[in-house]
């Protein structure tokens, strides 16, 4: 059984049948009038030209691959009337007619290398009358029939030019909205992946981002010989922030941080990164260490200035922070957070509210302080930050 959703083709082929096949009725009738043909050959024509446009698309409909029975279809049509032409004995602009409109229709649906098929079985019509009739070769037509004639065949190619035209309109209307949507849908992954990149709290790139960008940088730092700071920030007792003021308070106070590093980077170049719970790390492309060192002791002035009202009293707290820099301490990625991270350490160890710099390569902090205790990692200690 035929899908519920009949083929286009097989719409517009039976409203085209119906409709020209109704009109060249009108013009054929003039043909058999003159003729002084009898009952059966109007029967037989009322028959082609009434009845079979909806036995044909009957059956297209009904097919299992309704596109490919009305290619079967247009093929029967151009049997049937090369029958009919032989019939009346090959009538010039009576056959130019049928020929034409045969033609069209096989290369709109089948393609122009398929023509011959049209032709074919136009040709198999004419044969097959001819041999079981023979065919008296006859090419006048009534003056009345050429232009009724000529006046269909203007009809039905205007009328086929102009389902063309709607259907390049359509066409150009469905690739406009397609491109639209397209552009919508590569717009919103492409928010998607900002998301995806993003610190749903601070608005901050996320670690992930930091993994990917770092390595970028990386590379181009080292083609192009420019260093790179890492620069690692973590607020100072922020376990006792939350346990006294609260949850909500601490994470007003990582949002307050975030809002102040996001402030200092904005449209420079460098990237600021939620690390993960209160610690934050800026990488900074382009920078020496002691560029990364002074922007570190404003950041901790700055948040050591800042006043956090909430609610039940003002809060405020210190950073500690932490950095490395590329070509100094490390070539790759992972091994240069990591001096970073124990640089850090160090500021922690070392009293807090202080800026660390690291200035040589060794074991991560678990492993440091299960082998030998607490010890601070040499670093450069910055002044201003000290406490």
């Amino acid at each position: 059984m035929a899908d519920d959703k009949t083929h286009w083709g097989v719409t517009l082929n039976r409203r085209n049948r119906s409709l020209f096949f109704a009109l060249g009725f009108l013009v054929l009738g003039t043909h058999l009038h003159d003729l002084q043909a009898g009952a059966t050959m109007w029967l037989l024509l009322a028959l082609q030209l009434l009845v079979y446009p909806q036995l044909v698309y009957w059956r297209a409909r009904r097919s299992a691959d309704p596109l490919r029975a009305e290619q079967q279809n247009l093929l029967v049509d151009g049997l049937l009337l090369g029958m009919w032409m032989a019939v009346w004995g090959l009538p010039l602009w009576i056959s130019f007619m049928l020929c034409i409109g045969v033609c069209l229709n096989v290369v709109m649906f089948m393609g122009l290398p398929n023509l011959w098929k049209g032709m074919a079985a136009l040709g198999g019509g004419v044969a097959l009358v001819a041999l079981v009739h023979g065919v008296s070769f006859r090419p006048d037509t009534g003056l009345a029939t050429s232009l009724l004639s000529i006046l269909l065949l203007t009809m039905y190619l205007l009328f086929f030019a102009n389902d063309a035209f709607k259907r390049a309109i359509s066409l150009r209307d469905s690739r406009r909205q397609l491109g639209e949507r397209l552009a919508e849908i590569t717009a919103l992954q492409a928010r998607l992946e900002e998301q995806a990149q993003r610190d749903p709290m601070t608005g901050l790139y996320n670690r992930r981002y930091l993994d990917e960008a770092l390595e970028r940088e990386l590379a181009t730092c080292r083609r192009s010989g420019t260093p790179l700071s890492l620069v690692l920030i973590d607020i100072d007792h922020f376990k006792r922030i939350n346990d006294t003021y609260g949850h909500p308070a601490g994470d007003e106070m990582i949002r307050r941080l975030a809002d102040l590093l996001a402030d200092r980077v904005r449209n420079t170049g460098l990237v600021v990164c939620r690390y993960g719970g209160e610690e934050f790390l800026l990488m900074l492309p382009g920078t020496e260490m002691a560029e990364a060192a002074l922007l570190a002791e404003d950041l901790c002035a700055s948040f050591e200035a800042m006043r956090v009202d909430t609610g039940g009293g003002v809060m405020r707290a210190t950073l500690s922070v932490g950095i490395a820099g590329f070509p100094e301490h490390a070539p790759k990625a992972q091994a240069l957070v990591r001096e970073a991270d124990q640089a850090l350490y160090a500021a922690k160890l070392g009293g807090r509210n202080r800026v660390v710099l690291s200035t040589s390569i060794g074991p991560d902090p678990q492993e440091r302080s299960q082998a030998h205790g607490p010890e601070m990692v040499p670093g450069a200690v910055s002044p201003a930050c000290r406490r």
